[in-house]
């Protein structure tokens, strides 16, 4: 797309003659001048973009003017058209805009780009978020004068003032809050590839594509060795892969990496496994087949199971989940747990944040098998519980001497 060429409102015009004589090569060369600052804000044109807009301007001349900071002379608006007509000597014209500051400033040229320019959804946002720290600054500026005319000044905090920031950043880029936050992180990690081509028209790449790889990558680490021990109790919350997911923010790659069914039963489950031993294997509705798939590889056998209904309605394509599996299975011969310690197959706990169980299961656990040694697979414990090992990427190797 080229850049749009119309007159920006409320400025005051200046002169339309050139200031200074062509030379050899017909330039025009204006009194104006490229502050590095400014032109950082300025995003780029791609090669089609400004043969385009080169077109454009030999064939119908400048039309809009060069937008200049009073005083200085320093381009905020029209650095490509500018160059443009320098090299051909293509007439145009020049008004000034007086701001206070060079915040003022910055923030006039960001919020006249994203008016100006056919932007992608990325672009953008990297635009808007050039504005975070500015608004930032400029909301300082505004307490400090608060300050010193004993204004009363807002009793929210810094955070609150952040995420304000942040929702006003979002506003003005026209995007939502958790697009702002996830282009921030590829801008930060993404790779220049990804970048540039999330920065095309044409580009088939999406945010959420590139967000997840981002935090796959992140997430990524080796899988850890196993105990030097064995344990007649294994506690399982495996982490299964989703094929799709109606909400990118949902996705389940957005808080841990996953693993393949195969790599999950390729673990060497055996090396950590007494002769006799129980399996606590739990399964979301989806995967309750992967889940049987996978004991059966650990070599347990499947003997009955316990639901935890949980206090809030999930997400779901034919059933919203309310509700979780936790898939009791054995190996060898393990004693079965005495009447009065056997407990309900329904669990009714409060749903806490993303995979967490609660902390009834390890309850009923311990009261099931108080004697036995326990182990926690894929474990992301919040705290440590007496009698338990707990294995996974999120877990310090050194604390359960692996």
């Amino acid at each position: 797309m080229t850049e749009l060429q119309r007159r920006p409102t409320g400025l005051r015009r200046r002169q339309t003659k050139p200031t200074a004589k062509a030379d050899s090569a017909r330039k025009f060369v204006h009194k104006l001048r490229i502050d590095p600052e400014y032109h950082r804000l300025m995003p780029p044109l791609t090669a089609q973009e400004y043969k385009s807009l080169e077109r454009s301007l030999r064939r119908e001349g400048c039309r809009d003017a060069i937008v200049v900071e009073k005083g200085t002379n320093a381009i905020l608006d029209g650095e490509h058209r500018y160059g443009i007509c320098q090299r051909y000597g293509i007439p145009f014209e020049v008004v000034e805009k007086d701001f206070p500051n060079k915040t003022a400033a910055k923030i006039w040229m960001v919020d006249n780009q994203l008016a100006r320019r056919n932007l992608t959804p990325y672009a953008r946002s990297v635009l808007a978020l050039e504005l975070e720290p500015l608004l930032a600054e400029q909301a300082r500026e505004r307490q400090a004068v608060g300050r010193r005319l004993k204004r009363p000044l807002n009793s929210a905090g810094c955070q609150s003032e952040s995420r304000e920031t942040r929702d006003e950043v979002a506003k003005r880029a026209g995007v939502s809050h958790d697009t702002i936050a996830r282009v921030k992180l590829i801008r930060d990690e993404g790779t220049e590839e990804e970048k540039s081509r999330l920065m095309r028209p044409d580009c088939t790449l999406s945010i959420n594509q590139v967000y997840r790889r981002v935090r796959r990558d992140q997430m990524r680490t080796e899988t850890p060795p196993f105990p030097k021990r064995r344990f007649a109790v294994i506690l399982a919350d495996p982490p299964y892969e989703y094929e799709f997911t109606q909400a990118e923010n949902r996705a389940v790659e957005n808080h841990y990496p996953t693993m393949t069914l195969e790599a999950m039963k390729n673990l060497p489950i055996g090396e950590i496994t007494d002769k006799d031993c129980v399996l606590l294997l739990w399964a979301p509705p989806p995967k309750l087949q992967e889940a049987i798939t996978l004991l059966t590889a650990w070599a347990f056998s499947y003997r009955s199971g316990i639901v935890w209904v949980k206090d809030k309605i999930g997400m779901g394509y034919y059933a919203r989940a309310q509700h979780e599996h936790l898939l009791i299975a054995t190996k060898g011969n393990p004693p079965v747990p005495p009447p009065d310690k056997r407990p309900s197959s329904v669990i009714r706990a409060p749903r806490g944040r993303h995979s967490e169980k609660p902390e009834k299961v390890y309850e009923l656990i311990e009261q099931m098998y108080p004697s036995f040694e326990k182990i926690e697979l894929f474990a992301r414990p919040t705290s440590r519980r007496a009698g338990w090992t707990y294995w996974g990427n999120e877990v310090d190797p050194s604390r359960e001497g692996a």
